[in-house]
């Protein structure tokens, strides 16, 4: 029985929605322009899971499925599954059904599992079953004993050998506010994605925000109950459920999900909040909600650690960074410094400062042996934050709060991996809300090295570079001059959008990474069409990018 280790396992490909048009998966009408698996309504229609006349006693009767349901990093004969039952208020148990096929016709297993009130009625199951192998389609839903869950899709995981194509989907920063989750609709329709990885701000513990197109009534959150009414408001979303349920997830923290700008124990920007608890138990709060409503396996021995390697077959490996639980160096201190915003509009020499870490030393060391030591052909790396660097006309840092802020790290990791001659690095990052897509050199700029194409994915909802400028009162010109001129001042840089959203698609192959930006056409309209922004090709070997269109 295999299960969860240092490194989870990586999925095999999903069946393309072709594929599922043909079993008749997708039902008509709202639900269908949704979700893939909109046969979760007919599932429902077509009855509960059959159980033993002797159900026990403390079988959930009339609870609701309201946040859908989602699948973890699969293993060989299993994966993680989670839902969440609303409307009850004690500890019981519920069915889990899981079927070859998406009638539920051809059961594999159904088993009772438990809900308890300590988890905020979520439920986490590593499934798993000794008639499972590798690369087996698999569908599951839960039920009480009056209600069906929505179903969701996984596959058990790849062998290591495998030699498949992989595809993986990159995103984050999701402020329900901001906008709708138009992108997780395009990317719940996407083919074959064998992983989801969401690398920061998923919720945000903030509220506020008058000028986008719905609201969050929640206060700032502090209290646990205020952190886990904050996943249950993002979760509520439809089209993000769609997302979880059609592709298996595993994330990473940024800061939004404590504090903004938090680092290790150092508190960050309140938003305005008055602290109502010390700051150690906000981080706390924060951490065990976002265990509790992700379908996440927990490392046994380190519960609250969420750095880690996920191989992928013969050809793809992701390691994911966590660039705020140990970092030492909280933001530099650029309080001379004036700015729009979370953008400088001068130099702030704190920010290169030498010995600053995000990493601390235990992962950074973690990560470049893992790096450097892996034999996968293409080595993908999720950090929460933009490595490459963003410099003014006058070669003052824009925004210290990426990796910029912590250069010395950067350059010292760089420099190593390079030395070291580690071949086929690619980074995925997210946080700074704008598609940016360059090399990442033992510099940061153009003048060093080069290590490794990066992809910076535009947000799924929260405001772009464009949009910050227009809200800290920047003149509408001087804000367009100064994101024309970013590739001109960084020659690093091959591509920048700075008034899209969506998520980057990553396609390894033994003989190049492919990578495409998608977008949808507004986040004001949740039905809006995604499309293509632009297309890259990285070939084996070689550390720079194409722009294929």
């Amino acid at each position: 029985m295999a299960r969860a280790q240092d490194t989870g396992r990586g999925p095999a490909r999903l069946r393309s929605r072709r594929d599922l048009l043909a079993e008749g998966v997708l039902a008509a009408g709202a639900l269908a322009a949704t979700t893939p698996l909109a046969s979760a309504e007919r599932s429902r229609t077509r009855g509960l899971p059959k159980r033993s006349p002797a159900a026990p006693r403390d079988l959930v009767s009339h609870g609701r499925f309201g946040l859908g349901v989602a699948s973890g990093l699969p293993q060989l004969d299993g994966a993680p599954l989670w839902t969440r039952v609303d409307g009850i208020d004690r500890r019981g148990r519920i069915w889990l059904e899981v079927a070859r096929s998406p009638d539920f016709r051809h059961v594999v297993d159904r088993r009772l599992v438990e809900v308890r009130p300590e988890t905020d009625f979520t439920v986490h199951h590593l499934f798993d079953s000794d008639a499972l192998g590798p690369g087996e389609e698999l569908y599951y839903r839960f039920a009480t004993r009056h209600e069906s869950s929505p179903a969701g899709r996984f596959r058990t995981s790849r062998p290591p050998d495998s030699r498949e194509p992989v595809r993986v989907a990159f995103w984050s920063c999701q402020s329900y506010q901001s906008g709708y989750y138009t992108a997780h609709r395009g990317l719940a329709h996407e083919k074959d994605v064998d992983l989801v990885c969401a690398i920061g701000d998923y919720i945000y513990e903030k509220s506020g925000d008058k000028d986008g197109p719905r609201t969050d009534p929640l206060p700032n959150a502090q209290l646990l109950d205020e952190y886990r009414a904050k996943y249950r408001l993002y979760k509520s979303d439809r089209n993000l459920q769609a997302m979880h349920a059609a592709h298996p997830f595993v994330a990473i923290w940024d800061d939004h999900e404590v504090e903004s700008s938090y680092y290790n124990e150092t508190e960050g920007n309140r938003q305005g909040a008055t602290p109502r608890i010390p700051f150690p138990k906000r981080r706390e709060n924060g951490y065990r909600a976002f265990f509790e409503h992700l379908p996440l396996i927990r490392f046994r021995h380190n519960r609250d650690r969420i750095y880690r390697r996920i191989p992928l077959g013969r050809h793809a490996e992701i390691f994911l960074t966590d660039l705020h639980q140990y970092s030492p160096s909280a933001s530099p201190d650029c309080s001379g410094t004036p700015s729009a915003g979370p953008i400088l509009l001068g130099p702030c020499p704190n920010a290169t400062a030498p010995g600053r870490s995000l990493l601390g030393a235990n992962q950074r060391r973690w990560l470049e042996d893992g790096i450097a030591g892996s034999s996968a052909t293409w080595k993908l790396w999720g950090t929460s934050m933009m490595l490459m660097a963003l410099d003014s006309a006058n070669h003052w840092t824009l925004d210290i709060g990426e990796w910029s802020g912590w250069e010395w790290e950067r350059n010292l990791l760089a420099e190593n991996l390079h030395r070291r001659g580690v071949k086929n690095i690619a980074s995925f990052s997210g946080d700074i809300h704008t598609y940016f897509a360059g090399t990442w050199t033992t510099t940061g700029r153009s003048d060093g090295k080069p290590v490794g194409p990066e992809f910076v994915a535009g947000s799924i909802s929260s405001y772009t570079i464009a949009e910050n400028f227009k809200q800290n009162g920047v003149p509408e010109a001087e804000a367009a001059l100064l994101v024309e001129r970013l590739p001109e001042n960084n020659p690093h840089l091959a591509y920048v959008n700075s008034t899209r959203h969506g998520y980057a698609l990553a396609t390894v192959t033994p003989e190049e990474l492919r990578v495409d930006f998608r977008s949808p056409t507004s986040t004001r309209d949740p039905n809006a069409r995604v499309e293509t922004l632009a297309r890259f090709s990285v070939e084996n070997g070689n550390p720079v990018l194409k722009v294929v269109s």
